[in-house]
C-alpha cells in the first residue's frame, strides 16, 4: 500500500512540474510574440534626452509602424539566435561564426537606421508644430 502512495505522490509531483513548465513556456511564447512593448521601453530609455513633444510623436510613429519595427526586431533576434547556435557548435567553424556576427551587425544597423528614421520624422513633426 505504501508503494502505491509513493507512486501517486511522484506522479503528482511530476504532473505539477509539468504544469509549471507549461505555464513558463506559454508565457515565453506570448512574450516573444509581443515585440512592441519591449520597443516602447527601449524607446523611452534611449530617447529620454529629447523634449516631451518629440518623444510623444516618436511613440505615435512607433505605434503606427508596429509591424515594420517588430519585423526588424525579429530579424535581429533571429540573427542573434543563429550566432549563438553557430558559436556553440563543436568543432568551432570560425568562418560560420564570422558570417553570423556579420548578420547580427547588419540586423542591428537596420534596426538602428529604422529608429533614426522614426526619430527624424518626430523631429520634423515637432518643428512643423512649433512653426504654427
Amino acid at each position: 500500500m505504501k508503494q502505491i502512495a509513493w507512486r501517486r505522490i511522484l506522479f503528482l509531483l511530476a504532473f505539477a512540474a509539468s504544469l509549471i513548465a507549461n505555464f513558463f513556456a506559454i508565457g515565453y511564447v506570448f512574450r516573444s510574440q509581443s515585440d512592441v512593448p519591449s520597443i516602447g521601453f527601449m524607446a523611452e530609455s534611449a530617447f529620454s534626452a529629447y523634449p516631451e513633444p518629440v518623444r510623444t510623436e516618436f511613440r505615435r510613429i512607433l505605434r503606427d509602424n508596429r509591424e515594420r519595427t517588430g519585423s526588424a526586431l525579429r530579424d535581429l533576434r533571429e540573427a542573434r539566435r543563429e550566432l549563438a547556435s553557430v558559436a556553440t557548435a563543436k568543432p568551432l567553424d570560425k568562418a560560420a561564426v564570422e558570417r553570423a556576427m556579420s548578420d547580427v551587425r547588419t540586423a542591428t544597423e537596420a534596426l538602428q537606421r529604422l529608429m533614426q528614421d522614426y526619430l527624424m520624422q518626430a523631429f520634423e513633426a515637432n518643428q512643423e508644430a512649433s512653426a504654427r
